[in-house]
């Protein structure tokens, strides 16, 4: 027995005991885990987070990118209009081009900032746009697993109206990512320490963005549509298992973003890091908007990452090294999970914040702790730890038939023209305010236009020629004399202009005069007084006398139009 006994003890030695010693972190994953038990040490969660990391990076087997890549982007579930997405696996409205210049079928980066309840917007959670090495800007895009999107979808919280009222409670399994991109240069970056995508970017005319707060290097950069080749900088990771209802809130970044002893010793600039280019009276971490002049943002980590961390990156780094992966140039920044019932869950890590995109707030940053308060489209009721939640539209009322009644109807009730805004350019016309008016249309005018006809504006001011179709423009026409402010019972009749399709399918103006509340005086698709004056005047656009796209309008407290007057 004695011989049997120390092979028995020789063979502990040689494999149990010896992984023993090297299985605190587990192996390159297969799948993605499932679940970071209650009372789960330190270890236990980096490897959770680098498993989970791993597994979701993973590439299609089709070669359209990591899984996370092939799950629903934001801006594919919240649509406008609140209109239904399409299921799981189907092709989006928002993954086709938005560039007519460009035929690709890239991913599209939208925004420059990590949370956006537009189609664009410029600013982080807290603070401003992050600019790189390079003077460009920093973009984001922010993804739900399948469970998540179909539990979206089942409840229709696409539409703002399904959640009022409703508990927003994601299932088991749910997962949001939320990732940043920073434009790669071939000749200036080593693009073989990145996870690279080839990406359209897209920044529409109406986007909120100020070029003027911009050093001119970083205003050059910033294009309407290009298609570029991107780096991953920054991903989020947020997880809901059977054991942690509060998610689990994981952050990896890119090993280059910010100054190391690493980078220093490398030689390597850091992309978010170049004192070279500092400005001496800003300081580290500055916004933007604090400090105009900076042509990229000088980021420094305020929170250490913890040694049981910078263990665990260690051990993967290693193992992908030798395995030749892209990963190894990727790191845990930290993990947050409930230690206990409370909705915060008063995680180990009470600060976590990837440079990335809590750039300007680290040392106040907490995953879970801002999440826990996050709010649905109805900002009284909590989302379940999701701020995109609150991304849902509302749907819009539908269009009104091309009558007098139900115009009226629509512009007094179904959706108030009081509501409305009006032509933004003040060059020529005051439009902000009720200003002189000429017969037929009383003393004073006010003038208001619809979301679609103002929308279609503001994206092309300068080349927009032709209103679309559902554009309203809606005239007050008062009997006061200017300057005494307009009151409601001065308030002659309502002209209305709707475009619209006539009963043959030609699109056309359809022209409409009526008191507030009624009767309707006049309405058809052939006023021809309405016509002659509107629609013969050179110099007009689209039938807009007072206000010519760009060009100076007929109807003006100027001299009528002529064609030096051009711009």
């Amino acid at each position: 027995m004695k011989p049997f006994f120390y092979i028995l003890i020789l063979f502990c030695l040689l494999t149990s005991c010896k992984d023993a010693v090297t299985s605190e972190y587990a192996e390159i994953p297969d799948k993605l885990p499932t679940d970071l038990r209650s009372g789960a040490t330190t270890s236990e969660a980096a490897t959770f987070a680098w498993d989970t990391f791993l597994a979701i990076n993973a590439p299609t087997t089709d070669g359209t990118g990591t899984l996370w890549e092939n799950y629903k982007e934001a801006y594919d579930i919240f649509l406008p209009n609140a209109e239904t997405p399409t299921a799981w696996g189907k092709p989006s409205p928002g993954n086709q081009t938005v560039c007519d210049n460009i035929n690709s079928n890239h991913k599209i980066l939208r925004t420059t900032s990590k949370i956006s309840p537009l189609v664009t917007e410029t600013n982080q959670a807290v603070g401003g746009v992050l600019i790189d090495k390079n003077s460009n800007l920093v973009h984001y895009e922010v993804y739900m697993n399948k469970p998540m999107f179909e539990y979206v979808l089942k409840n229709q919280f696409y539409n703002a109206l399904k959640q009022a009222g409703s508990e927003i409670k994601f299932p088991v399994g749910s997962m949001e990512l939320k990732a940043s991109w920073r434009i790669l240069d071939s000749e200036k970056d080593d693009t073989s320490r990145y996870y690279t995508s080839k990406a359209i970017v897209y920044i529409p005319a109406s986007d909120s963005i100020q070029k003027d707060s911009f050093p001119e290097i970083v205003k050059n950069n910033i294009q309407y549509c290009s298609e570029q080749l991107v780096g991953l900088v920054g991903l989020h990771i947020v997880y809901k298992t059977p054991s942690n209802p509060n998610f689990v809130w994981m952050t990896f970044e890119q090993n280059d973003n910010v100054e190391t002893a690493t980078t220093k010793k490398a030689g390597i600039t850091p992309s978010f890091y170049d004192p070279s280019k500092a400005i001496d009276s800003c300081e580290n971490n500055s916004r933007q908007v604090d400090c105009p002049k900076q042509i990229m943002t000088q980021v420094t980590r305020q929170n250490p990452i913890p040694d049981w961390v910078k263990k665990a990156n260690t051990n993967y780094q290693e193992k992908l090294h030798a395995k030749k992966s892209v990963w190894e140039h990727y790191q845990l920044i930290g993990v947050q999970w409930p230690t206990d019932k409370t909705k915060v869950g008063n995680p180990i890590l009470q600060n976590l914040a990837n440079s990335s995109m809590e750039t300007f707030n680290q040392t106040a940053s907490s995953c879970i702790g801002c999440h826990a308060f996050a709010r649905s489209s109805n900002p009284t009721i909590y989302s379940d730890f999701s701020w995109v939640m609150g991304r849902a539209k509302n749907p819009i009322a539908k269009l009104p038939e091309p009558n007098g009644a139900d115009l009226l109807k629509y512009v007094m009730r179904v959706n108030p023209y009081k509501q409305w805004e009006t032509w933004p350019d003040d060059e020529w016309n005051v439009f902000s305010k009720a200003t002189p008016g000429e017969n037929p249309h009383g003393k004073m005018i006010k003038i208001y236009v619809n979301d679609i006809a103002l929308n279609a504006y503001k994206n092309n001011p300068k080349t927009m020629t032709t209103l679309p179709v559902g554009s309203i423009v809606l005239k007050e026409n008062y009997r006061t004399t200017p300057p005494n402010e307009p009151h409601f019972s001065d308030l002659v009749e309502l002209t209305i202009m709707y475009k619209a399709k006539d009963k043959n399918g030609a699109v056309r103006w359809f022209w409409e005069k009526a008191r507030p509340f009624g009767p309707v005086d006049s309405a058809s698709f052939d006023q021809q007084g309405c016509i002659s004056c509107h629609m013969n005047w050179k110099g007009n656009g689209d039938g807009m006398l007072s206000f010519n796209f760009g060009k100076r309008p007929v109807i003006t407290d100027r001299p009528f139009y002529t064609t030096k007057d051009e711009k």
